[in-house]
């Protein structure tokens, strides 16, 4: 257990004082995994409050049996995740391999040719697809089956509702909307999430991978280029990793002057406790709750 405990660093961990335990029956509980890294939150649904934010870096795991083995550790230490009784339970997949279909086109029975365009079946995922209202679009996306039945075992009297980073951070784009072109970014390490919204209409919700800041600068430039947007009056919010003085963010405002990081949702409240962390972080997550109660 000290073996595993020295892999894995805590970048946040935020409790309200006002969290009871008791009252679990009233909490959404939202988990997002990837490979090294777990995030979590819980949520009063009935308040419409954030009362915890866990952020786990796992260093030294090499293989989806190694992050198992760490998310099992923090679990078996941890009063809250460990507990039942949640009114629901909802695990935020980020893997690559994700498709957005308007609803009218959408076919059950098709399911696994909308990711025919991705080259490489990820070893060992299943294919879901998420619906969410407010979008008049469904998603289809793999989820790690590794990752999915730790969740349902860890809570085996919920019926775990399965959605993706671009879901949750789709239905946070839509709730912001305060302009005529608006492009949201959602950043991490290696890829990033961008929706695209024109008078209130989606244009674009897709991921892209990049190794460097004018990989990430050109997707964007390119993305305003063919749907033939108006680069002067566009304006980009970006949330996720990243920081002021990021390569990526001096790089893109070289081209569009209209650039700033996004704030938390406004579909949550949150304690003072919450301030310590920056307000465009962690708003994909934040969303799962958004996403989940107008699915």
């Amino acid at each position: 257990m000290d073996e595993l405990n020295k892999k894995i660093r805590i970048t946040h961990r935020i409790n309200d004082s006002s969290l009871d335990i008791n009252n679990l029956s009233q909490y959404g509980l939202f988990l997002s995994i990837e490979d090294k890294n777990l995030r979590a939150i819980v949520v009063d649904e009935a308040q419409k409050k954030c009362m915890l934010l866990e952020d786990y870096r796992f260093s030294g795991v090499g293989n989806r049996s190694e992050t198992i083995a760490q998310l099992t550790s923090i679990y078996e230490n941890h009063l809250v995740l460990k507990a039942g009784y949640w009114k629901e339970v909802v695990l935020v997949a980020r893997t690559g391999g994700y498709a957005t279909v308007p609803d009218e086109f959408f076919e059950s029975s098709k399911i696994a040719s909308y990711l025919s365009f991705h080259p490489n079946q990820i070893e060992n995922t299943s294919i879901k697809n998420f619906h969410y209202s407010q979008s008049k679009t469904q998603s289809v996306f793999y989820v790690e089956n590794e990752y999915l039945e730790w969740v349902q075992k860890a809570y085996p009297s919920k019926e775990v509702k399965v959605m993706h980073q671009a879901d949750t951070f789709l239905a946070g784009a839509l709730s912001e909307i305060s302009s005529e072109s608006e492009i949201y970014i959602c950043i991490e390490n290696r890829y990033m999430n961008m929706v695209i919204v024109k008078e209130g209409n989606l244009l674009l919700n897709n991921r892209y991978y990049y190794h460097s800041p004018q990989d990430f600068v050109y997707y964007v430039l390119f993305a305003i280029d063919e749907l033939k947007l108006d680069i002067e009056t566009c304006i980009v919010k970006l949330y996720g990793e990243i920081s002021k003085d990021s390569g990526i963010f001096n790089l893109l405002y070289k081209y569009i002057r209209q650039v700033d990081f996004g704030k938390k949702p406004k579909s949550l409240s949150f304690s003072y406790v919450f301030d310590e962390v920056l307000e465009h972080r962690y708003f994909d997550l934040y969303n799962a709750y958004l996403c989940a109660s107008n699915a």
